[in-house]
């Protein structure tokens, strides 16, 4: 099998976008093989489909069906990139995205070396706490539900220099009370940094350089906390990446994320 692909770096996110058809019953198969360090080597992988709504340029299809902000963004830019854009020049470029029930803008600005985007993200379904036991510990930790994956916002201070270890643990521990797509947040509120463990069930575990959807939900949850619409900006292994959340009347009412992205290879893979 022949499949021709992009190699994207959002905020070094990597991520494939899968050019060649593929029919939907073998996009996790294909993509769990395009992903390992033998083949292409990414994070994640979604495919570039033709859209249903005539509105939008293209349909990002993920590997497991879920929506990535990050993904949308690297779609985004490898159409941008068609354009021939001048440095500070932008652009703003519509998707149908799996796990999102509307459309999906991306606003691009030209830069000297990729882009600096704005995604506008699903809403969360809902921001809840729940108990979870590991080793023998019972925690409450705040999840924010998006349609196609969950978070669950771990205070890094919880398990100090266990962290990793007790993350990586709860993955596969909690899985069972999750969607197939979920990730584990290790934010430290005070520095404003997030360490992003995403799990795809029975597929992937990665400690992801940078996480949209978690970045969308540690802005979520922060703002229903302070009551209020507010910008952060979370340090994460691979970068900055930023979400701007409005909230009226108690409720989300908008949420987007901001953060550079690079089109980095393009290429045929062999399977």
């Amino acid at each position: 099998m022949e499949l021709k692909f992009i190699k994207a770096s959002p905020t070094e996110n990597m991520t494939l976008l899968i050019e060649s058809p593929v029919p939907r019953e073998k996009h996790l198969e294909v993509a769990e093989k395009l992903i390992a360090y033998g083949s292409v080597y990414a994070e994640q992988a979604g495919y570039i489909e033709e859209p249903q709504d005539p509105r939008a340029e293209k349909r990002l299809q993920m590997m497991a069906g879920e929506f990535c902000g990050n993904a949308s963004l690297s779609l985004a830019a490898a159409l941008a990139e068609e354009k021939d854009l001048s440095v500070g020049e932008e652009t703003e470029i519509v998707l149908e995205v799996s796990g999102a029930d509307r459309l999906v803008n991306c606003h691009l600005r030209k830069e000297e070396k990729g882009f600096f985007g704005k995604v506008a993200m699903p809403l969360p379904k809902a921001i809840e706490y729940k108990k979870f036991l590991l080793e023998g510990e019972t925690y409450e930790l705040p999840v924010v539900v998006f349609e196609g994956i969950s978070h669950i916002i771990v205070p890094a201070s919880l398990w100090g220099a266990e962290g990793v270890r007790k993350a990586e643990l709860a993955a596969k521990e909690w899985a069972g009370e999750m969607p197939a797509a979920f990730g584990i947040l290790l934010f430290e509120e005070e520095k404003g940094e997030c360490q992003p463990l995403v799990s795809v069930q029975g597929v992937t575990l990665i400690w992801e350089r940078g996480c949209g959807s978690g970045t969308s939900a540690v802005g979520a949850y922060l703002a229903m906390k302070a009551g209020k619409s507010l910008s952060v900006s979370l340090k994460q292994p691979g970068g900055v990446m930023g979400a701007e959340v409005s909230v009226e009347n108690g409720k989300i009412t908008s949420l987007q994320i901001t953060g550079k992205v690079s089109i980095v290879a393009k290429g045929t893979a062999y399977l």
